[in-house]
């Protein structure tokens, strides 16, 4: 009786079905073959569990007040042939600019001049199988791409060089009490774009999407000045940066200020903040952690269950059946509300945790503070998820760009000889997927456990208290490793 529709990802698994691959199937998207574990699922649940809780153990064992307080090492190369590789990275800039000018500019065209089909345009596929999720990857695992290829930053940075938009650019002054909540507004928005909107991948309306958030951004760079706009208000630049600093390497200003060098840093040491992050950052990344965790959660039976339930409530049915018959998509309103009452979930969760931590340690740190201190600290968990859902869709997916890319406009090119290209189904067989999953959550459950207890060591009065007041926090990030594990599995292990 009522109309389902999924975005993007379900279209990749009909194009498998058309061309008679569904055997090899092995998305972390709850469709395609399962994985037969060779022992019961709750086994792995309580594995993980008990990594993270050994992990702190051995973390308070070996970690003192002491360590916590040295800094992260920075280590510059110095040897022979610095300068020639300074000079290589000089000219690469420009190179790696320009070709991000034109693939953006060749994405809105394919999105208006291409094939309107999700799985046979460069627009989606790019945007949502490679960008998002390739990005996200090499800003946490390499270093702060993103600063030197972001488009609208590029084009944005040409157009000052015009005297008119130079003389009247940042005239405004940005309202300091609106910190960053114009990029936690737009990041939601554009989960909900990229998990449920059903018209996000149509190439012509992403093309137009890409263009009006172009123009948003272009009109507060020029009102309140581009970089201010860029740590405010541009909502990739937030989250990139924040995911930067993970990162082992960095470009760090020389001495002289006549330029900047790269660095190498011990991962994650970027994440540990001397001032706590206020409360629009705070909740953009709670949001980022509780979008991911509502994508994976909504490819469940647990969650089919529950629509189910409510579609079975007789005065609920009465005003859904009504909605429907008004045109309303009900599957989008449920993971609409779905994806509103999870950040909300989440953000009560982590303030009750933070308001006892620092209560127990007795530090006299408010818990707004004691949040924004701890915040980053959750980070590598939202990335290792963002590794076990997102890795195989990335692999299977990004390869429809392959011979998109010799025919973006649907003219019969081959401009580079990959036309004829088709998906390897099985560059990742469903047994690795598992293992990438299970290695993911609880590695980085494991590191955040590490940074949270370098954080509780540096703001309580004394190791015990630390120990005392992490507990909560702890606790929180044992029970989130068994439930991720959990939501991972339904869509790819045989239940048991």
């Amino acid at each position: 009786m009522f109309e389902i529709r999924r975005p993007f990802k379900i279209g990749l698994l009909w194009l498998m079905l058309s061309v008679g691959l569904t055997p090899l199937t092995a998305l972390a998207h709850g469709f395609g073959a399962r994985y037969q574990l060779e022992i019961p699922l709750y086994y792995y649940v309580l594995g993980a569990g008990l990594a993270v809780s050994l992990s702190f153990l051995i973390a308070a064992l070996f970690l003192t007040r002491k360590h916590s307080e040295k800094p992260g090492f920075f280590w510059c190369y110095q040897g022979p042939g610095r300068e020639m590789l300074s000079q290589a990275a000089d000219l690469m800039a420009p190179v790696l600019q320009m070709f991000s000018v034109a693939l953006f500019l060749l994405i809105i065209g394919a999105g208006f001049l291409g094939l309107q089909s999700p799985m046979r345009n460069l627009a989606p596929v790019l945007v949502w199988s490679v960008w998002w999720v390739g990005m996200v990857y090499i800003q946490a695992l390499i270093g702060d791409l993103w600063r030197l290829v972001n488009p609208w930053n590029i084009l944005f940075t040409w157009g000052e060089k015009i005297p008119l938009i130079r003389s009247y650019s940042g005239r405004l002054r940005y309202p300091g009490k609106l910190s960053c909540w114009p990029g936690v507004f737009l990041f939601w928005l554009f989960a909900w774009l990229e998990q449920v909107a059903p018209f996000a991948e149509r190439p012509a309306s992403l093309a137009c999407l890409i263009l009006a958030y172009s123009l948003l951004t272009w009109l507060g760079m020029f009102l309140f000045g581009r970089d201010t706009w860029l740590k405010r208000g541009e909502v990739f630049s937030i989250i990139f940066s924040f995911l930067a600093r993970m990162a082992p390497i960095v470009a760090r200003p020389e001495i002289d200020s006549t330029g900047h060098r790269l660095w190498v840093r011990p991962f994650g040491v970027g994440l540990l903040v001397r001032q706590p992050l206020d409360r629009a950052a705070t909740s953009l990344l709670l949001i980022l952690l509780a979008t991911v965790t509502f994508d994976g959660f909504r490819d469940t039976e647990k969650w089919a269950e529950i629509v189910h339930w409510l579609l079975a409530q007789p005065g609920l049915f009465k005003i859904l059946f009504a909605l429907q018959k008004e045109g309303m998509d009900l599957l989008v309103l449920f993971e609409t509300l779905g994806l509103l009452i999870t950040p909300v979930i989440f953000f009560i969760s982590y303030r009750i945790i933070c308001g006892l931590s620092a209560r127990l340690t007795g530090s006299g740190v408010s818990t707004r503070d004691w949040s924004g201190f701890f915040i980053l600290t959750l980070l590598p968990i939202s990335f290792a998820y963002h590794i076990a859902h997102y890795l195989t869709f990335l692999l299977v997916a990004g390869q429809l760009a392959i011979p998109l890319f010799s025919d973006p406009f649907n003219m019969g090119w081959d401009l580079l000889g990959t036309g004829g290209r088709q998906l390897d189904l099985g560059i990742i067989g469903i047994g690795a997927t598992w293992w990438v999953a299970v290695g993911a959550v609880v590695i980085g459950h494991v590191y955040a456990v590490y940074l949270a207890h370098v954080m509780a060591l540096r703001n309580a009065q004394t190791t015990k208290k630390a120990l005392i007041g992490q507990m909560p926090l702890i606790l929180l990030m044992i029970g989130y490793t068994m439930m991720s594990l959990w939501i991972l599995a339904q869509p790819i292990v045989q239940g048991d």
